[in-house]
């Protein structure tokens, strides 16, 4: 019997913590008027009127420069290269007793190179 009441007691105390007292706090904030605020409003500006340079202009529309484009498809070709070589080492090894893993086949020396290799940039 004790066990019940202390099932109730819980019960009245997470619909209190869950369920009441948010949407009590909720009602109090709406009749207090915080929830009420009023937002300020951003300063229209007319793009047509403003002057921007070239760099501002490309900003803007999105635009990257022709050295950054080709800069970023370098850097994604070695990277895909360093990616290849590490999958290239990587072996499934099945053992008579129990599951199959993947054993990466690779010296410390060449770990700590990819690594140098990838926080260098």
């Amino acid at each position: 019997m004790i066990g019940r009441f202390d099932y109730l007691e819980e019960l009245l105390r997470t619909m209190e913590r869950e369920q009441i007292r948010p949407t009590y706090d909720m009602l109090k904030s709406l009749f207090e008027g915080t929830a009420l605020k009023k937002k300020e409003q951003p300063l229209l500006v007319d793009k047509k009127n403003v002057r921007m340079t070239r760099e501002e202009w490309d900003m803007e529309e999105g635009k990257v420069s022709f050295e950054k484009y080709h800069d970023v498809i370098r850097a994604k070709s070695k990277d895909r290269r360093l990616f290849s070589k590490v999958l290239d080492s990587i072996t499934k090894v099945e053992p008579t007793f129990g599951k199959a893993y993947f054993k990466l086949e690779m010296d410390e020396t060449e770990l700590d190179g990819f690594r140098r290799e990838l926080d260098g940039k």
